[in-house]
């Protein structure tokens, strides 16, 4: 929990009350700024709080929320809230109904991590494009000539084609790197995109089907939504080429996994990378444990060091924008 001290305003305001609805965070108290009087709550079994996490957040004026459900129980238990802030680009845990009703605004941090993301997607395409964890095993066991050999197995990313599925804040960043890399790009989105920037990269808007048939790497970048649950399923990757690569760096639930882990084992794509996962942490028996083609990592593309930092500043000027200063919050979802 969070070390009780001394708190001060900014610039002569009052300090803001501020429940962080967080499962685990060893640097939670060090995130805190000085003008916070703060508490912290956790969720129960079943999504369900226990009393004593309801009293706590009885005088919060803001949630500062990790992946905690925001529903109708613990909002309620909190009449003086103006204010829920997620950190981070995801909201499927905020109940928007709820706290609408309530005319609470509930935000996200639309855009905060993107470039982090942006970047571990490239990283995850340059690896396999090199072979990159196969070679640095070899090198540090002195097997010289066999990592040499590796390189009858590599490509250039220069001339391949790219598709990106969401063409929002993530997919028009990695756009970006992948044009200075020469790369041929593709996009399907099914919302109004940035055409300009698309058209200044030289990226093609095309469907789903074309998209996955003429990539060499299709890469997931869209929110998890009705329209993007369970899309790369098996039907998907069979349309994909035997030599693609998936990456998913987007959220759970969009890629079929058990799905991936076959066409993965029978030659139906060559590799993927995924960072996000329907259910985590994974369990150790999950299905793309411990292939060779597949790179994983445990949801830490949207957290490189400095983009936590900027994470945690927007969170709390957003919370300070509505409770110090009387002001509109950004990144508003539910309309309040």
């Amino acid at each position: 929990m969070p070390r009780e001290r001394p708190r001060r305003g900014q610039g002569g305001r009052r300090a803001v009350k501020i429940a962080y609805l967080i499962r685990a965070r060893p640097d939670l108290d060090d995130r805190i700024p000085d003008d916070v009087e703060a508490v912290q709550a956790q969720v129960g079994e079943g999504g369900v709080y226990s009393s004593e996490a309801l009293e706590r957040v009885r005088e919060a004026e803001g949630f500062i929320v990790a992946m905690e459900p925001v529903n109708e129980q613990i909002i309620s238990a909190a009449p003086r809230l103006r204010i829920v802030q997620r950190l981070g680009v995801g909201y499927e845990t905020l109940d928007l109904e709820a706290t609408a009703k309530r005319g609470i605004p509930a935000c996200n941090l639309e855009g905060v991590n993107r470039e982090a993301v942006a970047e571990h997607a490239m990283m995850f395409m340059l690896a396999h494009a090199r072979r990159f964890l196969e070679a640095q095993a070899l090198t540090q066991g002195a097997h010289w000539e066999s990592a040499r050999l590796l390189t009858t197995r590599t490509f250039e990313l220069k001339g391949k084609t790219l598709g990106i599925i969401g063409f929002g804040n993530t997919g028009s960043a990695l756009a970006r790197r992948a044009h200075a890399f020469e790369m041929r790009l593709l996009y399907h989105d099914i919302r109004d995109v940035n055409v300009r920037l698309a058209a200044r990269l030289d990226a093609c808007k095309v469907d789903l089907d074309r998209l996955l048939r003429e990539s060499d790497i299709v890469s997931v970048c869209t929110d998890l939504n009705d329209t993007s649950r369970g899309m790369i399923d098996a039907a998907a990757l069979a349309r994909m080429r035997s030599s693609a690569l998936l990456v998913c760096c987007a959220r759970g639930g969009i890629v079929d996994e058990a799905a991936l882990a076959a066409a993965l084992r029978g030659g139906g794509i060559a590799g993927a990378a995924i960072d996000v996962f329907e259910v985590e942490p994974i369990p150790s028996g999950h299905p793309l444990i411990g292939l060779p083609n597949c790179l994983l990592t445990s949801h830490v593309a949207g957290v490189a060091g400095d983009t936590v930092d900027r994470i945690w500043e927007w969170a709390h000027e957003n919370v300070r924008a509505v409770v110090q200063r009387g002001e509109r919050p950004r990144f508003v979802l539910n309309g309040v």
